[in-house]
């Protein structure tokens, strides 16, 4: 697993991979609380966001760092793009939730309980590690689930539904969930997850009927 620094929380960075100076649209770390130039970005990697966002919260440690980051919120309680408007997150390529296990059962397949509904429909999941090091030379191996799903607008009133009894526009949304659970030490209780959207249109379910 990757080494981890646990009292050295992951800052937003600039973006990388790319010889530009503007930062990546819907990644500014100013949408999620950070006070800093527009050239950076909040884009937090698998192991950053288990050891330094996921962790605290699990262990219920009081005011944990930047905890204006992640949002308490179901990520199954409304479509996503309506879940996103009503925090604020409409023009942005992702955000992070924090939820409870009760919200994420190990089904295939899970209905969202609000708006115009749905459903996230699981992909796949890997169990991946992560090395905490500890300034006096210590360290603590941590392993996580790492669950992805995407999400599918139901069918509308006429639309032809597939053999699977996905709707027709299911495979057109572009969003994807992924959800962090540490396994070892057990902390499943608490779970975090990141949804994306990799097309433009970020429009609220009901706007787009």
């Amino acid at each position: 697993g990757e080494g981890i620094d646990p009292a050295r929380p992951a800052l937003p960075g600039r973006a990388r991979a790319r010889p530009r100076l503007e930062p990546d649209p819907g990644m500014e770390a100013s949408r999620f609380g950070f006070q800093t130039a527009p050239a950076f970005k909040f884009d937090p990697t698998d192991a950053d966001l288990v050891a330094h966002y996921l962790l605290p919260r699990a262990l219920g440690v009081p005011d944990p760092p930047f905890a204006h980051a992640i949002i308490d919120d179901d990520p199954a309680g409304l479509p996503p793009a309506d879940l996103f408007a009503k925090h604020g997150h409409g023009g942005s390529h992702h955000a992070f939730f924090l939820h409870t296990a009760a919200d994420a059962p190990e089904s295939r397949e899970r209905a969202v309980k609000g708006g115009a509904g749905g459903r996230w429909r699981g992909q796949k999941a890997s169990v991946e590690s992560v090395t905490l090091v500890h300034p006096d030379g210590g360290e603590l191996d941590i392993k996580y689930r790492r669950s992805e799903l995407t999400y599918e607008r139901d069918a509308g009133e006429g639309e032809k539904k597939g053999e699977d009894g996905a709707g027709a526009a299911a495979d057109a949304t572009g969003w994807v969930m992924h959800e962090y659970q540490i396994v070892s030490p057990p902390l499943q209780a608490t779970v975090l997850s990141r949804i994306s959207n990799v097309r433009e249109d970020r429009q609220p379910a009901a706007a787009q009927n």
